[in-house]
């Protein structure tokens, strides 16, 4: 087990950056968080990295005009396993600054959710419980990008990691007593494919609230707006919302598109919207205008399988509660209602493969064959 007391090492130059990374190169595990800043910009500006190992705890000051890179080949390592606590924050810091992610991870909260505890667990909360330690979460609204860091900051940094070697260890263990050490391995390798946040930007428009209530006649062109707005936030590097609001995009969206003009979109105006960009909304309104083909269709077929789904659903959702208190897990673990509307309307499930398919498949079947 790692000891808080250990001594922190603070690397803010090359020199100790090289000779940590080689040290480190000669470990099979490795603890890893970050701390960021995205409060003023669009890309997160990754301040601070946290390490732990058998033999170390270090912070890497990355404003310290440091080449990275040396760390980066350790990190990406398949041989090391990367051992974190809820990390797809972390994982879109590693994705942004290598348009690549690591393997062989070993999130904490994931491994958690599979021995009964709930999905979303902090790692103060599970350090008490399964190694009756506690730490601070005292500078969780931190301003990471200042410097000087005070020794407050750096010691509330480093005890996101430093015990993280041995959680993996306990929990590792209770996965191993309740053979659930393949669905963890298979949660882990899911979080490198379930790309989120700025990890996937053809999605990025389901952040925008308010798109999915819309009249599909207006849909497209919100999705337009809001795909638009993500482009030129990331070319302009400012939050989204500084920008244009997701009202706003919602409202232009439902305007008279037949006699819209860039005048009538003055009030956007602010900031960081200018007039060059007014004009480049109106194209964007223009080209995502017309009806979408077959929309009647779709609507007359939808209304006839509703009610056979919602049938479905329930007794799916019955099923699924009583599997998972047979399993000792939390429900939304086991399946969220996502999920099982998904495999209602027949499309790709989590249910349809790997542990939950093996634990769930039988009585899935039978529920969707007799409804």
């Amino acid at each position: 087990m790692i000891e808080k007391n250990k001594a922190i090492e603070f690397i803010d130059s090359q020199k100790a950056l090289n000779k940590f990374v080689t040290k480190l190169g000669n470990e099979t595990s490795i603890a890893i968080d970050t701390e960021f800043e995205r409060i003023r910009s669009y890309f997160p500006k990754l301040c601070l990295i946290q390490i732990a190992s058998r033999n170390s705890l270090a912070c890497i000051d990355c404003l310290a005009n440091l080449d990275l890179s040396p760390f980066w080949s350790v990190l990406y390592r398949e041989d090391i396993e990367k051992i974190l606590h809820s990390g797809l924050q972390d994982l879109e810091i590693f994705y942004l600054e290598n348009q690549s992610l690591p393997q062989n991870l070993f999130d904490t909260q994931i491994a958690a959710s599979l021995v009964g505890y709930p999905m979303q667990i902090g790692i103060k909360n599970l350090l008490m419980e399964e190694l009756n330690i506690h730490i601070s979460k005292s500078e969780t609204r931190s301003n990471w990008s200042k410097r000087p860091l005070d020794n407050k900051q750096v010691n509330y940094a480093i005890e996101d990691v430093a015990y993280l070697i041995e959680l993996k260890r306990s929990l590792k263990q209770k996965l191993k007593l309740k053979e659930r050490l393949d669905w963890n391995k298979e949660e882990c390798a899911a979080m490198l494919n379930s790309k989120t946040g700025l990890m996937d930007q053809d999605n990025i428009w389901k952040k925008t609230q308010g798109i999915k209530k819309l009249n599909s006649k207006f849909q497209g062109i919100a999705k337009g707006l809001a795909n638009w707005r993500e482009a030129k936030s990331a070319e302009k590097n400012i939050p989204r919302k500084w920008l244009m609001e997701d009202s706003d995009i919602i409202k232009v969206s439902k305007m008279n598109q037949s006699s819209l003009r860039s005048l009538q979109l003055e009030f956007l105006l602010n900031n960081h919207m200018n007039q060059q960009d007014l004009n480049e909304i109106l194209k964007v309104i223009q080209s995502n205008s017309g009806n979408i083909p077959g929309h009647k269709k779709q609507k007359t077929n939808r209304a006839k399988k509703s009610q056979k789904n919602k049938i479905i659903v329930e007794k799916i959702s019955d099923y699924i509660a009583r599997q998972s208190k047979k399993l000792g897990l939390v429900q939304e673990v086991l399946a969220t209602k996502k999920d099982i509307v998904l495999l209602a309307q027949g499309r790709d499930s989590r249910l349809k493969n790997g542990w939950r398919k093996t634990e769930l498949g039988q009585g899935i079947e039978e529920i969707v064959n007799t409804s």
